[in-house]
């Protein structure tokens, strides 16, 4: 069974994650400074294995940014993502105040599923597009 926590999450394990997915190594020191000062993070784990995680970055108050929604490849299509979505949602919408916003950046393919919980592309006629500034 997978259980969804809130919690610290150990960079030695994310890391892991994020190879298994094909996701950009990054120096061990500078992903846990950067899981550290998030407001939340999420993960899912099956026994004490890591299989999926989200976080969110922002003031905490007026915005909030989820990022690094992640499934381990072999427990993809098991509604994990959903979970994970779900519960950071549960957590932001305790804590951000009314007329705050969250904020993310979906891969291509799946607006659907985050429009299926409220999210909305951009530009949509009120709000112009979403934009990026990747170092390095």
């Amino acid at each position: 069974m997978i259980a969804i926590c809130v919690g610290p999450l150990p960079a030695e394990q994310v890391a892991q994650l994020r190879l298994e997915t094909a996701w950009e190594v990054i120096d061990p020191t500078a992903l846990q400074r950067a899981l550290d000062n998030s407001l939340f993070c999420l993960s899912a784990r099956e026994d004490e294995q890591l299989v999926g995680m989200v976080r969110a970055s922002g003031d905490g108050i007026l915005y909030a940014h989820i990022q690094d929604l992640i499934v381990a490849q072999g427990h993809r299509g098991q509604g994990i993502a959903g979970r994970l979505l779900d519960a950071i949602l549960h957590e932001l919408d305790a804590q951000l105040v009314h007329g705050s916003a969250i904020g993310l950046m979906a891969v291509a393919g799946l607006e659907g599923f985050y429009a299926s919980r409220g999210f909305t592309a951009r530009p949509d006629g009120i709000y112009g597009a979403g934009m990026t500034r990747m170092r390095g």
